[in-house]
């Protein structure tokens, strides 16, 4: 589960921090990801996910939102390396 400081608690409709459609469940999809993934594969998911935004912010209409996200992905899988498996 996705646990915040209240100074991080992401806005309701976050498209970066808190997708609705990421969360509609009563499981965060990214907890539910980690939890049934070899730890080397969701690390390589995470990674593989901050190329993808780092790529693609250029072509989008709103490139920061992009660039947000592939923030978002690299601070997780510096947690995730920094915590270990």
């Amino acid at each position: 589960m996705m646990y915040y400081s209240v100074d991080e608690m992401p806005k309701e409709g976050d498209s970066v921090e808190s997708p609705s459609h990421y969360n509609s469940g009563r499981v965060e999809c990214i907890d539910y990801l980690k939890d049934n993934m070899p730890y080397d594969n969701f690390i390589g998911y995470l990674e593989g996910n901050t190329k993808k935004y780092l790529h693609r912010w250029r072509y989008k209409k709103k490139p920061v939102e992009d660039l947000k996200k592939a923030q978002w992905y690299l601070n997780r899988l510096i947690k995730e390396l920094s915590d270990g498996p």
